[in-house]
Formats: structure tokens, sequence, C-alpha cells
């Protein structure tokens, strides 16, 4: 079954409930809800930048949904017939809010394994704020001392200054994003990255 995103607010919600297949958006799916005879399944698709928009899943439509501003970690929304769907997360803790419901914890599905960040590119922060998206405009989520060791996940492709934001993970396996220009590689040069890391940090 090939899922249709849905910009409309309005939802038809016939059936048994199926999990979504094909034309899912890209980004990580998380189950909140698997569904009964009289409820739909819910999954939430988180994208893999803050700046993009998360995908609300009912059954087989998928729907839109806006990003809105949370004090740190990330937060979309829509408002359907149905009720008020708020998503709020930080890393892999993701809940789902709707109206004055109780919170529904949603979670990876069963088997599904987070890549090996050993295989990622290792370099270390010259010092510096970690922050929610890949800009000086997101929220502070944090901050790395001199030296402190990181993987990088993601290149986001947004230059400032001349160095790159990258998504990344420090040891603690804590995320967010690291500006290029206060980081240095730890193996080899790597574009958009400052410079290799000088001795005292190798």
């Amino acid at each position: 079954m090939t899922a249709t995103r849905i910009l409309a607010l309005g939802v038809a919600l016939l059936g048994s409930p199926v999990f979504a297949e094909g034309d899912v958006p890209p980004g990580t799916v998380f189950v909140c809800d698997e569904g009964s005879a009289t409820s739909p399944a819910i999954q939430v698709v988180i994208p893999p930048r803050p700046d993009g928009t998360a995908t609300l899943m009912l059954d087989s439509e998928a729907l839109e949904m806006a990003p809105v501003p949370v004090g740190s970690g990330f937060g979309y929304d829509i408002v359907l017939p149905l009720g008020h769907f708020l998503v709020r997360g930080k890393g892999s803790e993701v809940m789902l809010f709707v109206d004055d419901q109780d919170p529904k914890l949603c979670v990876l599905p069963a088997g599904f394994e987070a890549p090996d960040t050993a295989t990622y590119p290792k370099a270390a922060s010259l010092g510096g704020n970690v922050r929610s998206g890949p800009g000086i405009d997101f929220a502070r989520s944090g901050s790395l001392g001199y030296g402190a060791p990181l993987s990088i996940l993601t290149a986001t492709g947004v230059i400032f200054d001349g160095y790159e934001w990258f998504e990344i993970e420090d040891t603690g396996g804590q995320r967010g994003f690291h500006w290029g220009g206060i980081m240095c590689s730890l193996n080899a040069d790597l574009p958009g990255v400052f410079s290799t890391c000088p001795a005292d940090i190798q």
C-alpha cells in the first residue's frame, strides 16, 4: 500500500488499522499506538533535520506536521477534526499529546537498530555551543569543551562563515549540531571542518 501525503485537515479513517508502507517521507519512524478496531494506528516520522516537517501516520494516511518552538529537542503539531496532535521529543525519547488525553510514549519499531557510530568520522570540538539545529538561530542545547571527542553523523549542507554545520554525537550519546569552524578532524582533513586536530588533542 502506498501512503499518500495529505495536507488537508480532514481525513477519513476506515477499515482495519494497517502500518503505512511505500512512499513514507525520510526520517525515523516511531510507533505511538498500534491501533484497534475502533482507533487508528498512529506513527510519527521524525525528519533527519529539525528544520524539516514531521509526518503523522494515521493508519495509511500521511499528514504533514509543522515545527513548533521548544526550549530543547524538537516539537511538531497538527490540528485535525480528531484533535490537536502535538509531538515533543529529544533524541529517541518521543511523546505524543492529543488534547487532554494521557500522553503516549512513541517507541522505535521492534528490531530497529540504530546506526553504529563507530563507522562515523571522528572529530573533536575546539570548544563552543551545541545547538538544536544547524545555525545560530537555533536554541543552545549544550556545550563542548576544548578537545571533547565527537562523532560526525550528518553534514547538513548549511554553511556559515565558510564552515559547515554538522549533526554530531558526543561520547555520552547526546546529539546536537556543532559548527565546523570550532571543530577539528582526528583522522584526516574533512571538508567544512576548521582543520585537523593539533597535537594536544590527538
